[in-house]
């Protein structure tokens, strides 16, 4: 009886327990950059990076004005759980599970004019996500996963201090001219740093959308839960807020531009940036890179695509020089 007893092909091994409870994503970091992040949003971060007066400006964001950000919302906004905004908490957990980071703190604050969700990540603030009271609300699972995934992306890839920039006399989204009032940088690198914060702003994009959709259930439905997103009055992270994207058509484009060779590669200049982000992370549900995180889910029967061919068409699709 006890060589047929199922329990002792238990695994008791406390080594193998706690290797399991601390696993971590840093196996999945190449070249000090997560595998599934988009190349050109590291590049263009180390770019920043280098910029004069970048490094006293990143130090005051992530010592001082993040946290203190992060107090006011503690004292006022509500923390989602099992017993409030469940629902978000649950998606948190699925998240915090599927990129295999530490289970962020969800803040739920009033509803403003437009409904919002940010990260926030400085000195002496842990993971945290901050979202409107409205988004918990209305969204589903699928949506909340795939928010909530992309702000958790953002924290894995230390978006948080280049996102915060943009609070900053100078530094305007949308705007790449740059007016030359963020402390006592000359002029013209105000406005060359105000460029290239809004151009990585792009290649953020795609790829916090990367890390929503590992986080979703089924990741082949991250255009139609993106247009919903979008359709219920969700802004983009320039704040602008397209509720009449036509997926279907979207979705015909893309079953072309999917099948057309990287030498033949080309998008309108006139492509929104809806849709170029639709595309982009339609690309990445048939990279190898999403299999190798989402272990549990079936290839599909179709080629699946290489790192190096993802980043090139991605890099195309993308045409940051295009965004304004």
């Amino acid at each position: 009886m006890m060589d047929n007893n199922p329990l002792m092909e238990i695994n008791t091994s406390f080594s193998d327990y706690l290797a399991q409870r601390t696993r971590s994503y840093q196996e999945h970091v190449i070249g000090g950059t997560l595998d599934y992040a988009f190349d050109a949003d590291f590049a263009m971060r180390q770019k920043i990076g280098g910029f004069a007066g970048w490094s006293k400006l990143y130090k005051t964001i992530v010592s001082a004005d993040i946290p203190n950000r992060y107090k006011r919302y503690f004292q006022s906004a509500d923390v989602a759980g099992s017993m409030q905004y469940a629902k978000a908490y649950e998606a948190a957990k699925t998240c915090s599970d599927r990129l295999q980071i530490s289970l962020p703190e969800v803040l739920v604050k009033k509803a403003g004019d437009v409904p919002d969700i940010f990260c926030l990540v400085g000195d002496g603030v842990e993971n945290c996500i901050v979202m409107s009271r409205d988004i918990a609300e209305m969204c589903t699972h699928d949506e909340l996963c795939y928010l909530i995934g992309c702000e958790c992306g953002r924290i894995q890839n230390r978006h948080c201090p280049f996102n915060y920039a943009f609070t900053y006399p100078g530094i305007s989204k949308g705007d790449l001219t740059g007016d030359g009032t963020l402390g006592d940088e000359s002029k013209s690198n105000i406005r060359e740093l105000n460029y290239n914060l809004n151009k990585w702003l792009v290649a953020g994009d795609i790829t916090a959308d990367r890390a929503g959709i590992i986080c979703l259930d089924d990741p082949t439905k991250f255009p139609e839960i993106f247009a919903s997103v979008r359709q219920k009055g969700i802004p983009d992270s320039y704040g602008k807020q397209d509720k009449d994207i036509d997926l279907a058509a979207i979705m015909e484009k893309h079953s072309k531009l999917h099948v057309t060779p990287v030498r033949e590669l080309r998008l309108s200049p006139t492509t929104k940036p809806d849709e170029r982000r639709i595309f982009a992370g339609t690309e990445f549900t048939t990279c190898e890179i999403l299999y190798i995180w989402r272990p549990d889910l079936k290839r599909p029967s179709s080629h699946i695509s290489n790192k190096q061919t993802l980043e090139i068409r991605c890099d195309i699709i993308a045409d940051m020089d295009e965004q304004d």
